[in-house]
């Protein structure tokens, strides 16, 4: 589900330019609507990854009106390991959810609180989850 608002093509465009330098990320791809930049794709660094892991990536998508779409999504062969955060009205939970992984089902959803819904503190809080994920790979 999106939000109803107009995507927020400047704070996409800002996020970009961090995932193009953050140690993480091996590349980054972006989408558009038109001329207007709708979702910016960080590839993720495979080599952070175990073999297993074919390949990993987050999907942005930012609106005008604070709400957003971050998707993981994590290769293994034919399977697909992913998660969402999400901030829209959504009638089965609060409008900041995480969709839990190995699916990101949507009757799963629950509340999600972060402290600070800045774009620039969503996404540090979001690399952080993704380091997290890639510790635990090696780990397990």
């Amino acid at each position: 589900m999106e939000s109803a608002a107009p995507v927020d093509d400047a704070v996409l465009e800002i996020l970009r330019q961090r995932g193009a330098t953050h140690p993480l990320v091996e590349r980054v791809r972006t989408e558009r609507t038109g001329a207007t930049l709708s979702t910016v794709v960080l590839v993720l660094d495979g080599d952070r990854y175990p073999d297993s892991v074919g390949d990993a990536r987050l999907e942005i998508q930012w609106f005008v009106n604070g709400d957003y779409n971050v998707h993981y999504v994590e290769t293994r062969g034919e399977s697909v390991w992913q998660c969402r955060w999400d901030r829209h009205v959504n009638p089965h939970t609060a409008r900041s959810h995480f969709h839990p992984p190995p699916d990101a089902a949507s009757e799963a959803a629950v509340p999600d609180r972060p402290e600070d819904g800045h774009p620039g503190a969503m996404f540090a809080r979001t690399m952080a989850n993704v380091r997290d994920r890639m510790e635990g790979l090696w780990e397990g």
